[in-house]
């Protein structure tokens, strides 16, 4: 392996490195090894490479700015040794593009003005709240009645002005308040802001909110159609999109990625805006290991699929289809010659057959048009002809998932979601969600990300009474099976195989699983404590909550406390065994 030392080529730290490092690896695209120093290397907008992708789940820009580009690599390493990763305004870190066996290691990255802002609560008035934003640490002025932050996303988000509430001491997402949406933004001098609130809610003096105020646009590591990749002990303390977004992948792995505010500078809740690691539509095996997350905007862990559906029949081997999600569309690997393709009922979910792909052409960012190596089964046919009835799913772009040792700080939302028919395991990791901490999902109705369950592992977590305390969509308990099946049939269960065992919850009471529309799921050997110091959120008082399931087994947990009452409810369930 060739090895090239930046310092050699006259790429120094303290410098802005953007185009020097570009066309080093221009000229170095297989076997070779590139060292960083433990150094200060900076990354600027007009110096970088410009591309159009489509990023899944994020707005749809004309291009994306690059800093470090890896595009049609094989075997190389990026050995960081430390360096610390300046970027300045809207920029994606690292880009790789159908690369193979590429390992990037020992970085920090960080915006001198980052993509997010904080604010401290200095006072509440009813419906309002008066809000100190350090101008030091988070550039900002106030203009035409909007408060604008300078760091190359200039203004609030414009689908809304959004904000979490985190508790100063803990620096855990307040209880009971879930999203902040406010209305409009008044300056009062020196650097407080009253916003108002569309209704009062549980937000105090002191608290700190974290500002998500900047468009989706880029990620930390974007990865498309690139296999064997690896990324090891990598920090990021700002992020101004999904951190680590995989998509159309085989075999990736994440190992010691830090999503994290920058404390050591004074900044307790702003650092990533969004999810952490985004995996879509991913193959072979995706490892994620060793991780923490803290004050994400979003979910730290989303691995799932990217639905679609068919409005018509062009010919008996062909259908058009549409992406359904704004942020999810206009992909260029979405299908490939020989994939298949499953065919899904949308209103049951259930699969009802599937096909191969021979071609796969984009006629825009919404449609494609879609032919498969053989004429379709009139059943098929039939229901792409009648409009909406028809979803489609590529089960060769599915992986099996291994989620270890993994700490989820206090961020908005749940911890892991989770949609694939491969085999998952998530086990010895700690969860403080503010929402569920486990979501098995799936859907071809409302966000379009599939994937039915088949293998799921569950145990030697800890879930904390943080977990579940606030209610985001889908969390009805602290592990939550929870697809999107418009009409469920207890006998044709969309999740099968979960088992959920040797787990510690501590919890206010809390349902500690919540599953609809699941079948041979056990919930078993679990120490389960009732918190005494943490105030109980839902009305519910069942501790397991089950609709639509069969064949469930509850049994030989132990419930350690003083819970109001213990058991589970159920309703059109079938063949249902416990001990409690």
């Amino acid at each position: 392996m060739n090895t090239v030392r930046l310092s050699e080529y006259g790429i120094l730290p303290d410098t802005d490195i953007t185009a020097s490092l570009y066309a080093l690896m221009e000229r170095n695209k297989e076997d070779t090894e590139f060292i960083f120093e433990d150094a200060d290397y900076y990354f600027s907008p007009h110096e970088a490479v410009k591309r159009n992708y489509r990023l899944s789940n994020s707005d749809v820009v004309p291009f994306r700015t690059l800093a470090i580009v890896m595009e049609n690599m094989k075997n190389c390493i990026l050995r960081g040794n430390g360096a610390r990763l300046w970027l300045s305004g809207q920029m994606q870190v690292f880009t790789l593009d159908r690369s193979e066996n590429i390992r990037l290691e020992n970085f920090t990255v960080n915006w001198k003005k980052p993509l997010v802002a904080e604010g401290c609560v200095v006072a509440k008035n009813g419906l309002s709240v008066d809000v100190f934003v350090d101008p030091e640490l988070y550039p900002h002025c106030f203009e035409d009645g909007e408060l604008k932050f300078d760091a190359g996303a200039d203004e609030w988000y414009p689908y809304n002005k959004h904000s979490v509430a985190f508790e100063p001491n803990s620096l855990r997402a307040r209880k009971d308040i879930a999203d902040i949406f406010f209305k409009d933004v008044t300056s009062l001098g020196n650097s407080v802001f009253r916003m108002s609130l569309h209704r009062d809610m549980n937000i105090h003096v002191g608290d700190l909110l974290n500002m998500r105020h900047n468009a989706r646009v880029h990620s930390g590591i974007f990865s498309e159609k690139c296999s064997d990749i690896v990324s090891e002990n990598i920090t990021f303390y700002s992020c101004g999109g999904l951190g680590c977004l995989s998509q159309f992948c085989h075999n990736m792995t994440y190992r010691g990625v830090h999503f994290l505010p920058d404390k050591r500078i004074g900044r307790c809740v702003a650092g990533g805006r969004d999810d952490g690691m985004h995996i879509t539509c991913n193959s072979g095996a995706v490892t994620i290991s060793d991780c923490s997350f803290h004050a994400l905007m979003d979910d730290p862990i989303n691995v799932h699929g990217c639905c679609v559906t068919s409005d018509g029949v062009v010919d008996e081997r062909t259908l058009r289809c549409n992406f359904r999600h704004s942020q999810a569309c206009g992909f260029a690997y979405w299908a490939e010659k020989g994939d298949e393709i499953s065919f899904i009922e949308r209103t049951s979910m259930a699969p009802v057959g599937s096909a191969r792909v021979d071609s796969y052409t984009l006629e825009d960012d919404m449609t494609f048009l879609l032919s498969f190596d053989s004429p379709l089964p009139k059943e098929f046919l039939e229901l792409a002809s009648k409009g909406d009835s028809l979803a489609l799913d590529n089960l060769t772009h599915t992986a099996s998932f291994v989620c270890t040792n993994n700490r989820f700080g206090s961020c908005r939302a749940r911890g892991v979601l989770v949609s694939t028919p491969k085999s998952v395991k998530i086990s010895g990791n700690y969860f403080e969600s503010s929402g569920s901490a486990i979501l098995v999902a799936g859907d071809s109705n409302y966000w379009y990300e599939s994937g039915e369950c088949h293998d799921v592992e569950i145990s030697h977590n800890v879930f904390t009474d943080a977990c579940l305390g606030s209610e985001y969509q889908f969390c009805h308990g602290v592990i939550s099976v929870c697809p999107v099946v418009p009409e469920p049939d207890v006998d044709k269960p969309y999740h099968k195989n979960i088992r959920i065992t040797d787990n510690v919850f501590d919890t206010a009471g809390e349902p500690v699983l919540y599953a609809f529309s699941c079948s041979d799921l056990v919930f078993s050997n679990n120490r389960v404590f009732k918190s005494p110091s943490s105030p109980r959120m839902s009305e519910e008082k069942a501790q397991i909550r089950l609709s639509y399931c069969k064949d469930v087994s509850v049994s030989e947990n132990q419930w350690i406390g003083n819970f109001e009452s213990l058991g589970y409810s159920s309703e059109h369930c079938k063949n249902l065994k416990s001990d409690i």
